[in-house]
């Protein structure tokens, strides 16, 4: 009998460079925001001047979208490490699940508004 997973279409090597790989991008995207909070005025007005630019935009839905698939990865690791009753597992796996859909959801609407400074 076959035990349905939801990590079950990633193998773990492929979950191991899909955590690198959504860790080096989120690096880099926020070694770019310490840049600028470093070097420039921080104000509402510069940040909005950041963040109004459409490549800027789909980096950070981008960088949100990685964090949340490599927070997925990990909970999902966690969950198996720490939670040994399978309807338990399930349970907490379908609730991290409706979340993480809650969250794919909402992000385009809070990150593609644009605001007026």
């Amino acid at each position: 009998m076959t035990r349905f997973s939801l990590k079950s279409p990633f193998g773990g090597m492929t979950q191991w460079l899909y955590q690198r790989f959504t860790a080096l991008f989120m690096i880099v995207y926020l070694a770019i925001i310490v840049f600028y909070l470093l070097f420039y005025s921080f104000s509402f007005k510069s940040w909005v001047a950041l963040m109004s630019p459409l490549w800027m935009r789909l980096a950070t839905s981008i960088f949100f979208i990685l964090m949340i698939v490599h927070a997925w990865i990990g909970i999902q690791h966690v969950i198996d490490d720490y939670i040994k009753y399978n309807n338990l597992k399930a349970f907490t796996n379908l609730v991290f699940l409706f979340l993480t859909i809650v969250q794919l959801i909402y992000l385009p609407y809070f990150l593609m508004v644009v605001f007026n400074a």
